[in-house]
């Protein structure tokens, strides 16, 4: 099996795909961070609606966590420490899947804060934990590394 996705990554193919995995998820998370940036009160409200985290922590998750997600955009996107980059976003959204999960549980009818207070805000539930899980295997192919064909090998397939 790792030696067929070497294979498929080694494609041209390939490599767009890892390309558009990248871009896709930093455009995500750029648009997540930017509207808790600029509103951390609302994204703090959003935090202690999950009812999971101490009340005093609302306010430091606000101004933490928007920006460990612009930070990870920014260098899955441009390609600096990507794998880092990958394992930081991964996290983040585990812990989203998490807290999502959480809330379908306790039955909480809240807004997921995902993107900042919006007028249309998405409610909690299981297609957001479905856009998550796919989110998060996004980022995994963001993560791999495409590897360009040798011309030896091209010239061997011949």
């Amino acid at each position: 099996m790792a030696s067929a996705l070497q294979r498929a990554l080694s494609t041209r193919a390939g490599a767009s795909a890892v390309s558009a995995a990248r871009v896709i998820v930093a455009v995500v998370f750029i648009a997540a961070a930017l509207p808790k940036i600029v509103d951390p009160a609302g994204f703090a409200e959003d935090i202690r609606n999950y009812e999971v985290f101490p009340l005093w922590s609302s306010n430091l998750l606000a101004g933490v966590v928007p920006m460990l997600e612009l930070t990870g955009a920014i260098a899955i996107l441009t390609g600096w420490k990507r794998r880092g980059a990958a394992l930081l976003l991964g996290l983040l959204t585990a812990s989203f899947i998490a807290l999502i999960a959480s809330a379908i549980a306790r039955d909480l009818n809240i807004d997921c804060g995902c993107f900042g207070q919006q007028s249309e805000a998405q409610a909690v539930g299981w297609p957001r934990l479905l856009e998550d899980v796919g989110l998060l295997a996004l980022i995994v192919v963001a993560a791999l590394n495409p590897k360009r064909p040798r011309p030896s090998a091209l010239v061997a397939s011949r």
